[in-house]
């Protein structure tokens, strides 16, 4: 992968499109721009993978009482204590236990009061609604549990039931708007769940945009840099349809890259996003900066998309031998990346337009596998932004106790399935129940689908606004 220089772009002049203005030849090749809508319809949907399986039982647990000694029992030395956890009371939830954000979580912890963020109580990966009973008596479970890939391949494409070659974002792009070449975009990297729709995914960082294979374009000597420039000059002279089609299709992505480069120029820094400390890749702090800068410039872009998705994805969360203890700093760093973001949507005016989810490969453990947890299967995920009806639970909270009744062994069993998790965004973002079929093939074997954790105010039943 090479980074697109602008400069070395317009040196270049790769084609005929090239030497004119960016903005001016992408929207001269792309298909002709619907009608954007001025009125406040954009929404966009923001993906953090919390990539390695949270443990999320020690960033909501049982406060007090009973509940709490139950799950200090079960954790062992990595339980946190009840006068640590930052206490909560949810607006409609209540299974008489008190419940608690882990001390790190102090901005998840406000933005809750504030009811701009939610619970969603132990999600995973699900064939069907099945019970402990049930699986012991041979009920169908998603194939390779506790594996890292397969699981978060399952969570990406939304469907344990059939391994999918496309995930549900891709699909939803497909409904929505497949000519749409900036309805996915991703500064965390490739991920299957916006992979394998009609258009590809669109790469970009802090800094600028990537390109993705157009090395030799850049190359001012060798016959292979002069091969590929007189490939793209063939968009449709060549006479070889498939060159023509090839041809075409990079050019179309070049002036793309191109014209966003140029935009993003102008674009805020946002500096309060702090850099962190990080295993691998970028840190999650920097690619939340980078979406905010991308949804600052959002109405310049060609088209003006009114439906967004972008994936960001934060390492580290394997935690074998890293215990999520009262002085975690993943769960720190998450927390004040949250809280810079979910600050810079407000400073943008787009808090009630941009909706915020994170999601895992699965749950850990809940009891103690060294200093950390083993891999489990269903975790709580989290939901922020201001079209959500937050400060609540939503689903039920599992027993976090030995010998729970909710769990596999030590390994608790979801109670909501991702297709129901993701089924409320996709119908915020304006999915009609036979589009919501499309996005999630799987979705019909969960009855009462549809939680209710977005805002029926600004729900669609069908279409964009």
């Amino acid at each position: 992968m090479k980074k697109l220089d602008r400069r070395q772009f317009l040196r270049t002049s790769l084609a005929g499109a090239a030497s004119l203005s960016p903005l001016s030849a992408l929207l001269g090749m792309l298909p002709e721009a619907r009608a954007a809508d001025s009125s406040g319809g954009y929404k966009a949907l923001v993906c953090v993978l919390l990539e390695g399986g949270a443990d999320a039982f020690n960033m909501v647990a049982p406060k007090q009482g009973s509940a709490h000694e139950a799950y200090r029992d079960v954790r062992g030395s990595m339980a946190l204590s009840g006068s640590a956890l930052l206490g909560f009371d949810p607006a409609s939830y209540d299974d008489g236990v008190s419940y608690g954000f882990h001390p790190r979580m102090n901005r998840m912890h406000e933005l809750f009061g504030r009811q701009k963020l939610a619970v969603i109580a132990n999600v995973g990966t699900l064939v069907q609604p099945v019970s402990r009973a049930e699986i012991l008596n041979g009920a169908p479970v998603p194939n390779q549990l506790f594996s890292h890939n397969t699981q978060r391949d399952q969570w990406m494409t939304a469907d344990a039931a059939v391994r999918q070659k496309a995930g549900w974002a891709a699909r939803m792009a497909d409904v929505f708007d497949p000519d749409e070449p900036l309805f996915n975009l991703t500064s965390g990297g490739k991920n299957l769940m916006q992979q394998g729709g009609a258009k590809s995914t669109f790469e970009f960082d802090g800094g600028g945009i990537y390109a993705f294979d157009d090395y030799y374009a850049f190359r001012e000597d060798g016959a292979l840099g002069e091969t590929y420039r007189q490939l793209l000059q063939h968009d449709s002279s060549h006479g070889n349809r498939l060159v023509e089609a090839y041809a075409h299709r990079r050019n179309n992505n070049i002036a793309l890259f191109n014209a966003l480069s140029g935009i993003l120029e102008d674009a805020p820094d946002f500096p309060e996003f702090s850099g962190g400390v990080h295993e691998s890749g970028a840190p999650l702090g920097k690619q939340l900066r980078a979406v905010a800068r991308m949804l600052a410039v959002k109405d310049q872009f060609p088209n003006r998309p009114q439906r967004q998705v972008f994936f960001v994805n934060y390492h580290g969360w394997d935690t074998h031998n890293t215990p999520l203890d009262a002085d975690s700093h993943l769960v720190d760093y998450l927390d004040k990346s949250l809280g810079a973001f979910q600050d810079a949507l407000a400073q943008l005016g787009l808090e009630q337009q941009v909706t915020t989810f994170t999601c895992s490969d699965f749950g850990r453990s809940i009891t103690p596998n060294g200093q950390g947890t083993d891999h489990g299967w269903g975790g709580h995920a989290f939901v922020m932004g201001g079209a959500i009806k937050g400060g609540d639970i939503y689903g039920t909270m599992p027993r976090i106790r030995r010998e729970s009744p909710d769990a596999l062994d030590d390994r608790l069993i979801p109670g909501i399935s991702v297709e129901q998790y993701y089924a409320p965004l996709a119908t915020w973002f304006g999915a009609s129940t036979q589009e919501l079929d499309v996005i999630f093939p799987n979705l019909h074997r969960f009855s009462g689908s549809g939680l209710e954790f977005m805002d029926q105010d600004v729900l669609f039943s069908d279409g964009f606004e």
